[in-house]
């Protein structure tokens, strides 16, 4: 008996049921970890990472999921640096949340962005396929999440890539949600 309760314990924990991840808190890990999927975004730590690749994840995270509310088309005619705009705030506050991170505001890396000192400018990029996450089990090890699952591509189903997230819970803005420390999708 005593073997038993044993190993249903272990279960528990390696299934993730050891700190309460519910199939709805796994949908809300498949959706924190699509944020990053989508933008191509499938290997790194996020001590590795430059503030113009966090620009670039504040610029481009907001194009595909904020766009209306955040991205606006520059007021010049004929701008040089790109047709359009995303204030500074919304980046920095996009790294913040998913990252835990200050950024310091610079050109984003990709070479056809720049900041001007308020805003970033870029061309926008549609048709791109993008791939999301399906997290299926997770565990705490200490102050991580460990999340595990595997990517694809909603036009085709299962692309069978498997992930492994790393993510530390926080509260930002008054709501549980974790900070990524890295992920590693495999071929």
């Amino acid at each position: 008996m005593k073997k038993t309760l044993c190993a249903l314990i272990v279960m528990m924990i390696f299934s993730g049921a050891a700190f309460g991840a519910s199939s709805s808190e796994l949908k809300r890990m498949s959706t924190f970890v699509s944020n990053f999927t989508e933008l191509g975004m499938m290997k790194f730590h996020v001590d590795d990472l430059s503030d113009s690749e966090l620009a670039d994840f504040g610029i481009w995270h907001n194009y595909r999921n904020n766009f209306k509310s955040r991205i606006k088309r520059c007021p010049k005619k004929n701008c040089p640096y790109g047709s359009l705009i995303i204030d500074k705030s919304y980046v920095a506050e996009s790294v913040k949340k998913y990252f835990d991170r200050e950024i310091n505001h610079q050109s984003a890396s990709d070479s056809y962005g720049h900041y001007d000192g308020r805003v970033y400018h870029f061309e926008g990029a549609d048709g791109e396929s993008a791939f999301y996450a399906r997290v299926y089990e997770a565990e705490k090890q200490g102050n991580i999440i460990i999340m595990r699952g595997e990517t694809y591509e909603p036009e085709h189903g299962s692309e069978g890539s498997t992930f492994t997230a790393r993510a530390k819970p926080y509260k930002y803005n008054g709501k549980n949600t974790w900070a990524i420390v890295s992920l590693v999708v495999d071929d």
